[in-house]
């Protein structure tokens, strides 16, 4: 006689069912967890490496670069890439002045494809701003490698790769000291950027400074560098980059991410690399390259019931949870609590203000 076999019934069947359900629901957020942590660690490691890369820049020019050059568009992620083993890609850029002005050196090509190994300068340079160097960008960014800009300018380039770091270029005005919803990380009530109130390390100058010879490019229109000893608020109380993600809003479109949404409203966007117009007529094109402390971070685009708010491009911020990385002036590197006070964290910002910060 063949004996019968017992199977699982429905309830002992639903009954497992609903422990792999639960074990699973118990798995996910810990699997997520572990995965963001890499990630920020991973971000760490990319601003130890840019920091070490400013400070072999130092060490060889005895100053920081400078944080962009205005029409011509260069800035300071292309000036340290020799530092990073990138010597190649840096002698295939021309972003220099040559007396006559290599400035919006992509109008005319919009949408062509880069080439490095091109006898055309322009498409040169169109090319290295697509290269992928990963170092420039967190892992925890959602927006894709090559992103089109959209925003309807002749001269854009139209493909290029986004960054998630900014350099720091100012930190509260003494007067907006404890308004950091409206104020401005340079003098005036906008229009016209004054850079003799951009107190943080990176500095950026206007036509009529003196042509400075770096790396090899002559360049016209900027300022010089900042050395170590001018950093008198102490190089690890001051903030050398931060993270920085593009547009947050209040409420996304559907199935399109905070973040890339932003990059495609033409917003707040980051390159690296360069831009072929950073120029001084709008205060948003500095933001391509560098942020301030005198926006708070993860700042959005346009709070419900208002008016678009220019300065937010200017906002550092991350997708980590909490809070961003930032790489101080000697090198190291502190993840910042969003909730960090606003008087500390403009502080953190400013190179020589004399403020007193207590990070412990």
């Amino acid at each position: 006689m063949r004996a019968s076999r017992k199977g699982f019934t429905l309830i002992e069947l639903l009954v497992v069912i609903a422990i792999i359900a639960v074990l699973v629901g118990l798995l996910v957020p810990a699997v997520q967890k572990v995965r963001e942590a890499a990630n920020r660690m991973s971000c760490s490691n990319n601003l130890k490496q840019l920091g070490l890369a400013m400070h072999s820049c130092h060490d060889t020019y005895k100053s920081f670069p400078m944080g962009a050059e205005f029409n011509v568009g260069s800035m300071w992620s292309a000036f340290i890439l020799p530092f990073m083993e990138q010597d190649a890609a840096y002698k295939a850029l021309t972003f220099q002045e040559d007396g006559l002005g290599n400035i919006q050196w992509a109008a005319g090509l919009p949408g062509v494809p880069g080439d490095v190994t091109s006898a055309n300068p322009s498409i040169r340079n169109i090319g290295i701003c697509e290269t992928k160097f990963k170092v420039f960008k967190c892992p925890s960014s959602d927006i894709p490698d090559a992103v089109a800009d959209i925003s309807g300018d002749n001269w854009i380039v139209q493909k290029r790769f986004p960054a998630n770091y900014l350099g720091c270029v100012s930190g509260l005005q003494k007067s907006d000291r404890n308004r950091q919803t409206t104020a401005r990380p340079w003098g005036g009530t906008g229009g016209t950027e004054d850079n003799s109130n951009w107190d943080g390390i990176f500095i950026t100058g206007f036509a009529g400074h003196q042509r400075i010879t770096y790396n090899g490019q002559t360049y016209g229109g900027v300022g010089n560098g900042i050395t170590l000893s001018s950093i008198t608020d102490g190089s690890s109380n001051t903030i050398m980059i931060g993270e920085a993600i593009s547009s947050r809003f209040d409420i996304p479109m559907a199935g399109i991410s905070r973040e890339l949404q932003g990059l495609n409203q033409g917003r707040k966007d980051h390159w690296v690399i360069g831009s072929d117009d950073i120029d001084t007529g709008n205060q948003g094109d500095m933001s391509e390259c560098l942020g301030s402390t005198a926006v708070k971070m993860n700042y959005p685009r346009q709070e419900p019931g208002t008016a678009k708010f220019s300065e937010y491009e200017f906002s550092f911020g991350s997708n980590h949870s909490g809070g961003a990385n930032f790489v101080f002036g000697d090198g190291s590197v502190k993840f910042l609590r969003d909730s960090i006070a606003a008087g500390t964290y403009s502080a953190l910002g400013t190179r020589a203000g004399g403020e007193v910060v207590n990070l412990d």
